[in-house]
């Protein structure tokens, strides 16, 4: 609490990420299904966008919300490489909201 007696709430991050899977036969769509299916606690995917890349791979841009505690952004990195359809990701922004 804070000093009026109000709940303290902790700030969250948002956390854009770029997925590249393997190769250009990897669905991302059913890629997609399977990241949402089990996400790591206190992380929540909040949209997507999937976009052409180059030689008809196609990229997805995830947003991602998590605590603003330190080890939730290398919770999330790890969780994604974990996918063996996953061929590269990056983390393009991360900002603090609400």
């Amino acid at each position: 609490m804070d000093l009026r007696g109000r709940e303290f709430k902790m700030a969250k991050v948002v956390v854009l990420v770029r997925i590249m899977p393997l190769d250009e036969s990897i669905d991302v769509n059913n890629l997609l299904l399977k990241i949402k299916s089990k996400l790591p606690e206190n992380i929540e995917l909040v949209s997507v966008k999937t976009e052409p890349f180059v030689f008809g791979l196609n990229v997805i841009n995830a947003l991602f919300k998590m605590p603003d505690e330190e080890g939730y952004p290398n919770i999330l990195e790890e969780y994604l490489k974990g996918f063996e359809e996953v061929g590269e990701l990056e983390i393009v922004s991360m900002s603090r909201t609400r």
